[in-house]
């Protein structure tokens, strides 16, 4: 038991893969426990593993050294789709809707809470992420991204077509884009535990969701062109036609190279794939096929460690939809930028959290492949700096109005950098602590972010009405507060190891090994593998089993 009181296997019972010594990459299976110089089979060869055929080989590039970092590749494209979906609507709403105050004048006229609405709406589809989520570790990863590929498509050529009638077209439109968020979101969580071994995950989620902030990064400052170009398309309908082009290209390229996991990718080595199982052999993930597998409901609803990562998860996404989804009104409101200049200064921020959970996220993966540092260790660690240095950055924004526009520039991309270090914290953490379950722990925490998030973007513009600083500073910093409350709570409970509610059944662990066995007799190497493998798993269960009586 952790000393937060959270169960926890220990490292003589860890379900964890042996570390790698480098990701992204194929490296030979190796017979021998890691270091303990015995091979659970009764030998240890004094060569790691014979050498495999030529033809076997994986194509390798400098860009993709494997086939599931080029997935992760496509993955990233997907999030790029739906974040320039998510993101188009903050920049147009300004040149859609009129703004006397501010003196601008749009085709649209709706009150303040009538955009509040549309902007919330998004998050109203986003709650279909408990339905999602419960069905992502069974049904098809792959179709259910291309069905949200689909849905931004639909929702982004609908919204221009029919938002002029009535702003309630809009508000589904917008339901469309959250749902297809809802889709997306759970199902890349469960194909990144069944492509990557745990100690790439870290790496492989920043590189994912890095692409909604490389899709903010592009739409903000091309939206905030085409809003000042009637002459293309009326200007702002533009921008939802050109995302629509995106949606339409990605789900193009998804289709021939996205797979649900390694033995359906057409291009993949069988070396690749080989190493792939193996590394992810004890995690017992399982078939999504599999319907006797039954789901431990009650005992994940009470677990301390998901409760905290989910708690997190809330706090840190609080404040990321002001600076995602506002961040162009408060720019034109306080710091009065025009709709160009607006669009680029708000993409400043975007690329500074892009960058940061790039870096941090690698180097999160670096701790703990090459330093051999504790992973919960590392997650708690990245997480109350990023919590810390978000509220704290957040807290300063309001002291500075339009004639220190820089300075407040300087220090929302400030606060964007701390954000980004929660993707080697609670991010990764909810993912980790129990893989086969990833799905359902991604819509059951997103389905929480999704209602808090519609409270957020209601209450926003109920208090910024007029557009004053006055305003702004009472949103910022009640964000401010929100962002330093994991600080305590996730530091305290957090964790990023295997819940013994998601460990194994000894059952199926043994059932393995008697495959194993009867394969490695008959002289295949490839059995002889996952023999050993399975070995490990079964004494590891063997471990767990006696753990979780203690426990009780």
């Amino acid at each position: 038991m952790s000393a937060a009181g959270t169960p926890r296997l220990d490292r003589s019972t860890s379900l964890d893969s042996p570390p790698e010594k480098t990701i992204f990459r194929i490296e030979p299976f190796d017979f021998c426990d890691a270091g303990t110089g015995t091979n659970p089979l009764g030998t240890c060869p004094s060569t790691s593993t014979p050498n495999l055929e030529p033809d076997d080989e994986t194509p390798r590039t400098s860009f993709f050294p494997s086939m599931r970092l080029f997935v992760a590749a496509v993955l990233s494209c997907c999030f790029i789709t739906l974040s320039i979906s998510s993101s188009n609507l903050a920049v147009a709403l300004i040149c859609m809707t009129s703004c006397p105050l501010k003196g601008y004048e749009g085709d649209l006229d709706w009150r303040s809470q009538q955009e509040g609405l549309v902007l919330a709406a998004q998050n109203a589809g986003a709650l279909l992420t408990l339905v999602t989520g419960a069905w992502a570790d069974r049904l098809n990863g792959k179709w259910m991204i291309f069905a949200a590929l689909v849905l931004c498509c639909i929702g982004n050529i609908s919204l221009p077509l029919f938002a002029p009638e009535s702003f309630w077209f809009a508000v589904l439109a917008r339901v469309a884009i959250g749902a297809s968020d809802a889709c997306l979101m759970p199902a890349a969580n469960s194909l990144i535990t069944r492509w990557f071994p745990q100690s790439e995950r870290a790496a492989a989620i920043g590189l994912v969701t890095g692409g909604r902030q490389i899709g903010t990064l592009f739409i903000l400052p091309t939206a905030g062109y085409l809003c000042t170009r009637k002459d293309i398309l009326n200007g702002w309908p533009a921008i939802f036609y050109l995302s629509a082009c995106i949606s339409i290209i990605v789900t193009l390229f998804w289709l021939p190279f996205g797979a649900d996991k390694p033995a359906k990718q057409w291009c993949i080595s069988q070396r690749e794939q080989e190493f792939i199982e193996s590394r992810i052999a004890c995690e017992s993930i399982g078939k999504r096929t599999d319907r006797t597998r039954r789901v431990p409901y009650r005992s994940m609803y009470r677990s301390g460690a998901l409760w905290a990562g989910v708690f997190a998860l809330i706090c840190h996404e609080y404040p990321l939809v002001i600076m995602l989804q506002f961040l162009p009104n408060y720019m034109r409101d306080v710091l009065e930028f025009a709709p160009t200049k607006n669009g680029l200064l708000s993409a400043l921020p975007i690329l500074c959290l892009f960058l940061s959970k790039t870096f941090s996220s690698s180097l999160s993966s670096y701790l703990v492949t090459q330093k051999r540092m504790d992973k919960t260790y590392v997650c708690k660690a990245f997480n109350a700096v990023a919590s810390a240095g978000l509220a704290l950055s957040i807290s300063l924004v309001p002291h500075f109005n339009k004639e220190h526009a820089f300075m407040a520039v300087i220090t929302l991309c400030c606060a964007m950098i701390f954000a980004g270090m929660h993707t080697p914290g609670v991010i990764t953490a909810l993912i980790q602590i129990a893989p086969p379950f990833s799905g359902i722990i991604t819509g059951f925490s997103f389905f929480a972010v999704a209602w808090f998030s519609i409270a957020n973007k209601i209450l926003t513009k109920q208090i910024v009405k007029e557009g004053t600083s006055t305003e702004w500073a009472i949103v910022f910093r009640v964000s401010a507060v929100v962002a330093a409350m994991p600080v305590f709570v996730f530091t305290m409970w957090g964790s990023a190891d295997r819940q013994i509610w998601a460990a194994p059944s000894s059952k199926n662990s043994v059932y393995s090994l008697s495959q194993s066995i009867d394969k490695s007799r008959n002289g295949s190497f490839s059995s002889m593998k996952h023999g050993s493998r399975s070995t490990s798993c079964t004494s590891l269960s063997a471990g767990h089993l006696s753990q979780r009586a203690f426990v009780k």
